[in-house]
């Protein structure tokens, strides 16, 4: 009993934390400017027509689903701080971040952050992660709170490989807030429903082109624009792909668009289903290893005259 009240503590802070910290109070601001311009330029009825309605309903089911799930995700993810702790790996001095003002402390803690994105996200667009980030591109209607269309699964791949690829760098605390407010902005920024390149600056931050490509539901697009922030990291190892506007349809085939709960479940539907067409093969291996074994013995019987 102590443990579902301690659980249901969990939630409710999660839920106040939500509400109270200044920096969310910040970004449902920033929500709700974006909202303005949208109705402001396509008209109510195109910046709220049915299919958008659905899809931004579903997106907000999944966050609040996740509200009730991220206790269990913080758990595990004090978890994993435990063991990265035991590994023992060096962190770079405090005092070398002594001298330098926030706000470069907050443009390394950024870059640092962005890098360790581009790799986790390109970790997830591959087999067997793919089921947990599919969520993410499940919209087809994406908009700046797709943001927040993550599953809670994803939640805990980014802290974790946060925690092992960033931990050493010891920047300070306030650096580190400063940055995730402006990622966090950012990142709802590429998401809006414009298809704004960035000019000169575009391989030096992402712009909402950038993204809709990334989000395009066509072969030539899978895998590439993975960087949420500088473009350059894309074009360092092979993925930058902006060919000119996006037009393209939005989304990911084969995955449920707007069903909350089959995005909910998704991930586990999916290894099930990988792991038993695995085990098929598997099992197609080891038959044909052994019929190809059996067919050789008998091939070869015992010639006692030869002998």
């Amino acid at each position: 009993m102590d443990s579902i009240v301690n659980f249901m503590a969990l939630v409710f802070d999660a839920w106040r934390g939500q509400i109270y910290d200044p920096g969310k109070q910040c970004v449902f601001a920033f929500l709700l400017l974006l909202l303005a311009l949208d109705i402001a330029r396509k008209g109510w009825r195109l910046s709220w027509s049915r299919r958008a309605v659905e899809s931004v309903a579903a997106t907000l089911a999944i966050f609040h689903i996740n509200i009730v799930l991220v206790p269990g995700i913080w758990l595990l993810s004090e978890q994993i701080k435990t063991l990265y702790g035991l590994l023992g790996i060096p962190s770079v001095p405090g005092t070398v971040w002594e001298n330098l003002p926030v706000w470069a402390l907050s443009l390394v803690a950024i870059l640092a952050h962005d890098f360790a994105n581009y790799w986790n996200h390109r970790l997830m667009h591959m087999k067997w992660l793919w089921p947990v980030h599919a969520i993410h591109h499940s919209d087809p209607v994406v908009n700046a709170l797709t943001t927040y269309r993550i599953h809670v699964l994803e939640s805990l791949v980014m802290w974790s490989s946060y925690t092992i690829l960033l931990t050493w760098l010891g920047l300070p605390a306030g650096a580190i807030g400063i940055g995730a407010l402006i990622l966090l902005l950012h990142n709802i920024y590429v998401h809006i429903d414009v298809d704004w390149g960035h000019g000169p600056l575009r391989m030096l931050v992402a712009s909402p082109r950038f993204h809709r490509w990334h989000h395009a539901d066509m072969p030539e697009a899978y895998g590439k624009n993975l960087a949420n922030v500088f473009p350059f990291f894309d074009w360092m190892f092979g993925t930058y792909r902006v060919p000119g506007p996006c037009n393209a349809p939005m989304g990911a085939t084969g995955v449920p668009r707007n069903d909350v709960v089959q995005l909910t479940l998704w991930p586990l539907l999916e290894w099930s289903q990988m792991a038993t067409r695995r085990v098929q093969a598997l099992r197609a291996a080891l038959a044909g290893w052994l019929a190809r074994d059996n067919g050789a013995r008998e091939a070869r019987p015992l010639d006692i005259k030869a002998e």
